[in-house]
């Protein structure tokens, strides 16, 4: 598992893989199911609840979420995802990514979320972001990877040829 947070000026881009022990094949016809079969906690088409554990406690957002079609470019296939607060979004950022997957050996799937957002809040948001709130945006990102992938796996499990 791999876990980045890259920042410049504006944006902040959170990053996680998580390998899924099946073929690149058999994860892709899951993913293809849409996300109401894989993306967790998913209350309607387009609402969910977003957020990371802490000591075990589920710290959750309500969410607009937004999926783009998927993309698939050779053995690689990826969905646009992004989601904004349901309730004061001016004080929440605006996530813009997506979900991949891709081939690790024949056997092996890796799948990837990431995305970027712009802390709000001006130079006030920035330190904020800084100092605490990047760290919820990491910690948000692993929770849908690791949720995410384990959905897929349960899928991939449940096919006959997997």
């Amino acid at each position: 598992m791999v876990s980045r947070v890259w920042v410049d000026a504006l944006e902040v881009f959170v990053h996680h893989s998580v390998h899924i022990d099946s073929p690149i094949l058999a994860v892709s016809v899951a993913l293809a199911r849409g996300p109401g079969e894989w993306f967790p906690r998913l209350e309607e088409p387009s609402q969910a609840a977003v957020g990371p554990l802490v000591a075990g406690i589920g710290i959750r957002k309500k969410v607009d979420v937004e999926f783009g079609e998927p993309v698939a470019a050779g053995s690689w296939t990826e969905v646009p995802v992004s989601w904004r607060a349901r309730s004061v979004p001016r004080l929440f950022p605006v996530m813009t990514g997506k979900i991949e997957l891709a081939p690790v050996d024949s056997r092996n799937t890796k799948l990837t979320v990431c995305g970027m957002y712009q802390p709000p809040l001006g130079s006030l948001g920035k330190h904020l972001d800084d100092g605490l709130m990047h760290k919820v945006a990491e910690a948000t990102v692993r929770d849908l990877a690791e949720s995410i992938a384990g959905r897929l796996e349960t899928l991939v499990r449940s096919e006959t040829w997997a």
